[in-house]
């Protein structure tokens, strides 16, 4: 191979190595985060492999006739697992570059490689007819090749087709292309190995697959195709097996990731380990690993593997509606007590609206109450002053009358009653006043109290004599003798007012106790 390629795949197998040995996943939940973190940089692991690619047309550009048919098998092989459509197109390429050349044998292994993608496009008999007619025509140094493409050939149209159908017609094949093969590989390659497992599995000897395995696994990168193909042969070793499931999920995610760290789009690991957790009641996952699995089959030109994820894709799809249309309902009785504690706040709210509204009518009443309080004491001090004043005003007089003998008229002023009257009519006057102005609306609130025919009909800020022994009685003065002596009148004169304004209510029997109530706050 030309030296300056060498550098060119060295330089390039350095940037695949991405996975420290350290950092190996080792539980079925470190392989899923590591997939799920690996997914994000699908494209950065794809563009790698494309480099690589580059790298290989670029010596091919520069390299003479001869080198090219093995050039562009490179260049097919790297696309195989990437773009099948591009990688048939380098293979054919190479079959033509051979036939001007001259080189049958060459030409003969391209066109083995050619053969072997196919079913990968959905053409799955006409490539083993092809393989066939290859068969009696083989050249000895393409006989190791002829079995490989056997072995890729007949593994895949096997698990292509259902058991019990054209699926036996094929195990039979894989065995003897296998057995072919281990006859022609070099004991030291991992190659080797890789088939024995693989014959080992399919005799049923699982001890010695096992530990094939591990010697692979421990001896190649993890970005390596074989690494990918023996953990998968692990898996579906542990799919078998009773109580293993963790241990088939586990290594179908490092065979997903091997695949994602190598650039590869054509592998099955993805679509089984997102059909696996599906099973697993894994929804989430199972339904990302498929959509991306369809994806990668339709990126990659891989109609069987775009049609296989497609078949299942739809169940998964419908699985995660019914997830949607659960959350959907779960949101909607969300929104449904959202909008109850809403109302209920709501009604909180206006609640201690219109309690705050009382409070401050009751502060209002209160603070008039204050201010009527304080005016009442103002009108009390101030007829105590005027009855002062009168008293003082008549010690006046009667001194006066007496000292210049003047008795006569001292009795007449007295006999008259004059200044009796004017402190009465003083006295109601002030009383009037002030109680209007305590109860403003005590009038009307004694004439609810009353029958209609019956009611009192009064100048303003004035009450007749029935109306102030009502307002007496509503200042808790309830004896009437007392009322007569406040009032000038007699005892018999005050019971028959007050059986009179019995006679008038509504409610005889309550009447005292409704007019107690008349200016309470509720």
């Amino acid at each position: 191979m030309n030296k300056s390629l060498l550098i060119l795949l060295l330089c390039s197998l350095i940037g695949i190595n991405v996975f420290a040995d350290d950092i190996m996943p080792t539980t079925l939940n470190d392989a899923l985060n590591e997939l799920d973190k690996a997914i994000k940089k699908k494209e950065v692991y794809i563009q790698k492999r494309l480099d690589r690619i580059d790298s290989i047309r670029f010596i091919a550009e520069k390299s003479p006739k001869q080198e090219l048919p093995s050039l562009f098998e490179q260049i097919g092989d790297e696309y195989r697992r990437c773009n099948i459509d591009s990688a048939l197109n380098y293979y054919k390429k190479g079959i033509l570059v051979s036939e001007e050349i001259g080189d049958s044998i060459y030409k003969q292994r391209l066109q083995l490689s050619y053969v072997a993608i196919l079913p990968v496009k959905g053409v799955v008999k006409e490539a083993v007819d092809a393989y066939d007619s290859i068969a009696p025509k083989i050249y000895p140094q393409n006989k190791a090749h002829f079995f490989e493409v056997g072995n890729r050939l007949f593994y895949f149209a096997e698990s292509f087709y259902p058991e019990n159908t054209l699926n036996s017609y094929y195990a039979p094949r894989i065995q003897q292309a296998t057995d072919s093969l281990i006859k022609l590989l070099d004991e030291s390659t991992v190659e080797l190995k890789l088939y024995q497992a693989q014959s080992y599995n399919k005799k049923g000897n699982a001890a010695l697959m096992v530990a094939e395995i591990n010697e692979i696994i421990d001896s190649v990168p993890f970005e390596d195709f074989v690494y990918a193909r023996a953990v998968s042969h692990l898996a579906e070793y542990y799919k078998t097996q009773k109580g293993k499931e963790e241990q088939y999920l586990y290594y179908l995610a490092l065979a997903s990731l091997s695949d994602l760290y190598s650039g590869t789009l054509e592998g099955t690991a993805l679509q089984n380990l997102g059909l696996a957790l599906y099973n697993n009641g894994d929804i989430d996952r199972a339904y990302k690993y498929l959509v991306l699995s369809l994806d990668n089959a339709v990126e990659s030109g891989s109609r069987i593997r775009a049609l296989q994820t497609a078949e299942v894709y739809p169940i998964i799809a419908q699985t995660y509606r019914q997830q949607d249309l659960s959350k959907l309902n779960w949101l909607m009785w969300l929104v449904i007590a959202l909008i109850v504690a809403l109302v209920l706040i709501v009604g909180s709210v206006l609640f201690l609206r219109k309690e705050m509204r009382k409070l401050h009518e009751l502060k209002a009443k209160l603070s008039q109450a204050n201010i009527t309080k304080d005016t009442y004491i103002s009108k009390f001090l101030s007829l105590s002053s005027i009855y002062i004043e009168k008293m003082e005003e008549f010690h006046r007089v009667a001194k006066r009358k007496l000292k210049t003998n003047q008795t006569t008229d001292l009795y007449k002023l007295l006999e008259s009653g004059i200044m009796l009257e004017e402190q009465s009519q003083m006295f109601y006057k002030i009383f009037d006043n002030a109680f209007i102005h305590i109860y403003p609306t005590f009038v009307d609130d004694v004439n609810k109290l009353l029958l209609p025919e019956k009611r009192f009909e009064l100048p303003e800020n004035k009450l007749n004599t029935e109306l102030r022994i009502l307002a007496f009685l509503r200042l808790g003065i309830d004896d009437s003798e007392q009322i007569s002596r406040f009032l000038g009148l007699s005892l018999n004169t005050i019971y028959t007012y007050r059986n009179k304004l019995k006679s008038k209510a509504k409610h005889r029997e309550t009447f005292d106790a409704d007019v107690l109530k008349i200016g309470q706050f509720n």
